[in-house]
């Protein structure tokens, strides 16, 4: 159903998930710890997220780390819509309407991590499961440290096999989507308070690149979205930190991206952080992103039968979005040790508040001129 990809835009990747924390590897040092973390999201289209996740990453020599990761995403939703496209589909097929329910994915994952100081390199693969779709993919990632470890250069490649397994009865023109994702990164240390990093990245998608279940109806005419069976992205984003002074640093990005459908985006995201104390550190964010519109798309009511590609994801459109929020770190500090030793402690948290502008395809689907979303997250990492 349309809530599967939805929740692929809506929450980070599995595989982003995991590069990330692999970077993060490569700046702290292998260490041996627990991660618990719970997500939510929740939004005016009727739909909620939970996702509970654990990781372990443990050290096998100083030098090689093997880390295991169990994500698991439970959703409920009343409606699509509020009930109104759910309605419509028995003019596009004389079967029963669908019935929103509950759906939940699971995603195991496994990696290990070289890191001698100066080389690192992780390899690694997820495979997730849910009720009409499933994904596999394969990683690797290596970064290497140069000039004195002032200049880190990064190379990143990860491919995916997944496979629809629609839950109505129809025969897709095809049932594969695999994806192909190269990242080049460099990153420069330009002064002890300074510094940036550059990312290119390439995206190559092809197979069944829609939804098996979001259709359009009309006046004259009732039939299933139709996108090309393939996708190729370049996206290059720019990172700054700065240290502004002693407590307090700021976080910029700026990714600009383009594919063959000609859609053009650009998100700007802006952080800052500032410590009020050796334990505790609190943040604020905002984020803009903004694009414009596939090739094909075209106002709903100006669609024919004929047209040999047919948008209805609001996200072929052109449409803008803004993000805030703010975030908090806590690292306990006590004299005290007993069972649970809180100075290897670190908690995470965020909440964020997300709308995009008014959008006929949103209204079209969800019956909302716009989407509005909060999302929160908080994470405990324990070393051991």
């Amino acid at each position: 159903m349309r809530l599967q990809i939805r929740i692929r835009h809506i929450l980070l990747a599995a595989l982003a998930v995991i590069l990330i924390s692999c970077a993060i590897l490569y700046a702290e040092g292998l260490k041996d710890k627990v991660t618990l973390s719970y997500d939510y999201y929740g939004d005016n289209g009727y739909v909620s997220v939970y996702s509970p996740a654990i990781a372990i990453y443990k050290k096998i020599t100083e030098r090689f780390l093997i880390g295991v990761k169990m994500n698991v995403d439970a959703v409920t939703a009343a409606t699509i819509a509020r009930g109104s496209r759910i309605g419509k589909l028995d003019a596009v097929t004389s079967a029963t309407p669908i019935r929103l329910f509950d759906d939940v994915r699971y995603a195991p994952s496994l990696f290990g991590t070289y890191n001698d100081g100066d080389n690192a390199f992780t390899l690694g693969g997820y495979y997730s499961t849910e009720r009409d779709y499933t994904g596999r993919s394969f990683y690797a990632n290596y970064v290497r440290q140069l000039n004195e470890q002032n200049t880190a250069l990064g190379l990143g490649i990860s491919q995916s096999f997944d496979y629809w397994r629609p839950g109505l009865d129809r025969e897709l023109p095809r049932y594969k989507r695999d994806e192909t994702k190269i990242d080049l990164s460099a990153t420069q240390i330009l002064s002890q308070t300074f510094t940036a990093q550059l990312i290119y990245t390439f995206m190559n998608t092809t197979g069944f690149l829609a939804s098996p279940y979001e259709y359009i109806t009309t006046d004259t005419f009732a039939d299933y979205e139709r996108y090309p069976s393939s996708r190729t992205g370049n996206a290059l984003t720019l990172k700054l930190v700065k240290l502004i002074d002693d407590p307090t640093a700021v976080h910029f990005s700026y990714r600009f991206f383009k594919d063959s459908w000609d859609i053009a985006s650009h998100t700007f995201n802006v952080e800052l952080y500032r410590d009020l104390s050796n334990s505790f550190t609190i943040g604020a964010k905002y984020r803009f992103y903004t694009q414009t519109k596939a090739d094909f798309t075209k106002p709903l009511s100006d669609y024919v039968r004929t047209d040999q590609y047919i948008a209805v994801d609001y996200r072929q459109s052109a449409f803008s979005s803004n993000t805030v929020g703010i975030m908090a770190i806590l690292k306990p500090r006590t004299t005290e040790t007993g069972l649970i030793d809180f100075n290897k402690m670190k908690i995470k948290g965020a909440v964020n508040y997300y709308w995009t502008s008014p959008n006929d395809y949103i209204n079209y689907w969800y019956n909302v001129n716009k989407l509005q979303g909060v999302f929160t997250s908080i994470s405990i990492d324990y070393e051991f």
